[in-house]
Order: C-alpha cells, then sequence, then structure tokens
C-alpha cells in the first residue's frame, strides 16, 4: 500500500489543511498525525509506549516519507492500512482525486 501524488511541491497551507482534515476524520482512538521532521519531510503518528532501542527516536514513531513522488516508509515503521487510507482521503480533500492515487 502506498500513496502517490502527481504534484512536485505543496504550500504549507496545504500541507497544514492535509495535517487538519485527517485529524478531524480519524476515529477518536488513533493517534493525530503530524508533519516529519526529517530531510525528505513527510508524515509520522507517534506509538504509544515504545521504548526507544538502537533504532532511536524513529523506534517511537510511525513515519510516511517522501521518495520520488510516493510516500514510503523506507526501513522504517509505515502506517498501517487504515491510516494509510485517511491519509489518502485527506490528500485527496486538498489535492483532488485527479493527482492523488492510492497503489494496493
Amino acid at each position: 500500500m502506498s500513496i502517490s501524488v502527481k504534484f512536485a511541491s505543496y504550500s504549507p497551507e496545504e500541507f497544514k489543511r492535509v495535517i487538519d482534515y485527517y485529524n478531524k476524520i480519524k476515529p477518536s482512538h488513533n493517534n493525530v498525525i503530524e508533519e516529519l521532521d526529517r530531510c525528505e519531510g513527510g508524515f509520522k503518528i507517534a506509538e504509544e509506549d515504545t521504548e526507544i532501542g538502537t533504532g532511536g527516536p524513529n523506534q517511537r514513531i510511525k513515519q510516511l516519507r517522501w521518495n520520488k513522488r510516493t510516500l514510503d516508509p523506507m526501513k522504517y515503521k509505515g502506517f498501517t492500512r487504515e491510516e494509510t487510507l485517511l491519509l489518502y482521503q485527506s490528500l485527496v480533500h486538498v489535492f483532488g482525486e485527479s493527482l492523488v492515487s492510492y497503489v494496493k
């Protein structure tokens, strides 16, 4: 499961709208989504009660990083199917269905 986009960039306001919409529609038992503070950019969701081990702070979050217009967990823990679908819906809400694709 991955999300691909056809746009090359986005504004800070658009990014904030994606995050705000996701957090508005997510189930109340799910953690909030936030901006991933890594050089590639992307999205993160904090994990509950995860100890920092050899993986460092990346072990305490689920993440999707931008990689060639695709959101990819790289070598780290990615989002669940439900979280990925919610993010897809949020991206479509902001950018439109013609610019965002969900690949199973």
